[in-house]
């Protein structure tokens, strides 16, 4: 009986524990990549805000069944509804399974003549449970690799359409 007594507060104490440190990480996590290509605004707004178009830079969705009705794309586990768009940026709501959902917004900042920053955010609020606090670590090293590749996508996919 000592020894079940002993093992079920050495649980409560490591669970305390726990979820004592993950109070210390942020209950938003954001990560964000950029890119700077020399384009017009319309061929950036065409590739970012229209769904149907992200099949020509994003790899998962050349690798995968890939569904879009309206405003809204099923891809695998994952869907992707837009929110809203302006003549600089687009924000969706990108829902994977398992996961509190993203809110991804892409954003074209004009520099000079026709060079322009494509800065990419995914945004994540989390709640209080240790097991969501530390999967946020994952997202820097995973989501932000991931980024880079598809922005060097886009970025080949808008100058190859600028040569032709």
């Amino acid at each position: 009986m000592r020894l079940i007594k002993l093992v079920f507060i050495s649980l409560f104490f490591l669970g305390a524990l726990i979820t004592a440190i993950s109070a210390l990480f942020p209950s938003t996590v954001i990560v964000s990549r950029a890119i700077e290509l020399n384009c017009t605004p319309d061929k950036i707004s065409f590739y970012t805000a229209d769904l149907k178009n992200w099949s020509a830079w994003m790899s998962d969705w050349k690798e995968s069944k890939v569904v879009v009705v309206n405003n809204k794309a099923s891809v695998g586990s994952q869907t992707i509804e837009l929110l809203d768009k302006n003549d600089s940026s687009v924000r969706y709501n990108w829902v994977a399974t398992g996961q509190a959902p993203y809110l991804v917004q892409f954003e074209w900042i004009h520099l000079k003549d026709n060079a322009y920053v494509i800065h990419w955010t995914f945004e994540q609020h989390v709640s209080w449970y240790p097991w969501e606090k530390f999967q946020t670590l994952l997202n820097e090293k995973v989501l932000g690799s991931k980024m880079e590749v598809e922005l060097a996508n886009l970025s080949n996919t808008i100058l190859a359409e600028s040569v032709r």
